[in-house]
């Protein structure tokens, strides 16, 4: 719908609000410009369809679950008039609600805490993007689910999912958040929160409260499965901070973890490496690129990792404990050639990046040797961006095809990026002949080059 106003939301609100409505679960209206007392009409639209079919027992069946909507002048008069027409049914039906980019600030906040605190529906909640918030608007948002939900004990009770990327939180709003999230959570929360907290100055003072949200239950373990924390400044004293926390409380039910551009060396990889070996238990996805923990930071981390054992690889190598990690982001990490090997014996992963480590002909050369026949457990594997000359991306490629010396393994290779990297003619040659013992086998790669074409000259 190219126009969605006034008019179209009042009828839409008349239809809701009737009954006629049986079959819409989803509205997706971002980005348009809606007044604030079309909002309230809305809102109260929603609050009666839920009383009505709470009243028939048919809650779960019917109505509007889904919501995205209003432009990015909302504000706070739009989303408190919103929020004034659903507080009758503590949020209506909604289980997912998008007020992402909405110039939403303290007021706007404290509205959608005491609105919908105690729902019993809502599991997604995106507010991303509403830089206005910061700290003092996150602690009044919690303050005001707190109060909301004195009684149960529990704010959010369903919550499964809560996005707060690009919201300016500080590590005092981080003390407010984690507070409310573990308020009762050992007996009154009953899912794991995903929680998006990416480009946030949380820093490592901010990291004391994340390390209470992953270890605060010593019985279950983590009260997040994901905690995506990328570009939010907390160096090595905050990756040694969680690190810590989760070696004196496994994070049990931690699933994925993003730390990627947090200015973590070195050092920082070396604290968490020690905790990965048995404090992560089910981590299956771990994301530390774009931080410069070079090559021997790379090596202690997969050195906790559960090594392959297949043929050609150094058997007096003995690898870690962590068999459950799946996916591995060494993006930009500098890991140099050492790195990148010692990757590449890992033995439990399904997704390998190393995507951009300056890696050159030579590095594609060494790493060739441990790609010959392909790979026992990697399926994607991301190669590009590393400057490699046409005659070493060959090499890899005539390495792959070789299965004469992978007879005790079945590769699972099946994606191979190397873009950015030289391709020409030779190349085009071996990716036909790679093709034939692997024709399942994807390769992403730049244009090739035509004789005599310089690289710059690509399209």
């Amino acid at each position: 719908m190219k126009t969605f106003g006034a008019s179209e939301i009042h009828r839409l609100s008349d239809a809701i609000a009737s009954g006629a409505n049986t079959n819409l679960r989803t509205i997706s209206a971002s980005g348009h410009h809606l007044p604030p007392e079309s909002l309230k009409i809305f809102g109260k639209a929603l609050s009666m369809q839920a009383q009505k079919l709470n009243r028939e027992n048919n809650a779960s069946a019917n109505g509007i679950t889904h919501l995205a909507i209003g432009s990015k002048d909302m504000g706070d008069d739009g989303v408190v008039a919103l929020c004034e027409g659903l507080a009758a049914s503590n949020g209506g039906l909604l289980k997912s609600l998008d007020l992402g980019w909405k110039s939403i600030g303290r007021e706007g906040f404290r509205a959608i805490g005491s609105t919908f605190a105690i729902s019993k529906f809502l599991s997604s909640l995106d507010l991303s993007r509403n830089n206005n918030l910061g700290s003092d608007g996150i602690t009044d948002f919690c303050n005001a689910a707190e109060e909301a939900a004195v009684s149960s004990g529990t704010a959010f009770p369903s919550m499964e999912h809560l996005t707060l990327s690009d919201c300016n939180i500080g590590p005092m709003g981080m003390n407010t958040l984690a507070r409310m999230i573990i308020s009762d959570g050992n007996s009154g929360r009953s899912n794991r929160i995903h929680l998006s907290l990416a480009n946030n100055p949380i820093t490592s003072e901010g990291c004391q409260s994340l390390s209470n949200l992953i270890s605060a239950n010593p019985t279950n373990g983590s009260l997040l499965s994901v905690l995506e924390l990328s570009q939010c400044s907390i160096g090595d004293d905050g990756i040694k901070l969680l690190s810590s926390a989760a070696s004196s409380s496994p994070c049990t039910g931690l699933a994925v973890l993003d730390l990627s551009a947090n200015s973590i060396t070195e050092k920082g990889a070396n604290a968490f490496s020690a905790s990965l070996f048995e404090a992560w238990p089910d981590l299956k996805e771990l994301k530390l690129a774009k931080n410069d923990i070079c090559e021997d930071g790379v090596v202690s981390v997969t050195s906790a990792l559960a090594q392959r054992n297949d043929a050609g690889v150094d058997p007096s190598i003995e690898g870690g404990s962590n068999s459950s990690l799946k996916s591995l982001d060494l993006t930009s990490t500098n890991c140099g050639v050492k790195g990148a090997k010692a990757a590449l014996m890992i033995g439990c992963l399904t997704t390998l990046r190393l995507f951009n480590n300056k890696l050159g002909s030579d590095g594609f050369r060494e790493i060739a040797q441990l790609l010959e026949g392909g790979h026992p457990s990697i399926v994607n594997l991301d190669l590009g961006g590393n400057s490699a000359d046409e005659d070493s991306v060959v090499i890899l490629l005539n390495s792959i095809a070789n299965t004469s010396q992978a007879s005790n393994f079945s590769s699972k290779l099946s994606l191979l990026e190397i873009g950015g990297n030289t391709f020409g003619e030779k190349a085009v040659e071996a990716l036909e002949n790679l093709k034939k013992v692997w024709p399942k086998l994807d390769v992403a790669h730049d244009k090739p080059i035509q004789e005599g074409e310089d690289e710059e000259e690509k399209d």
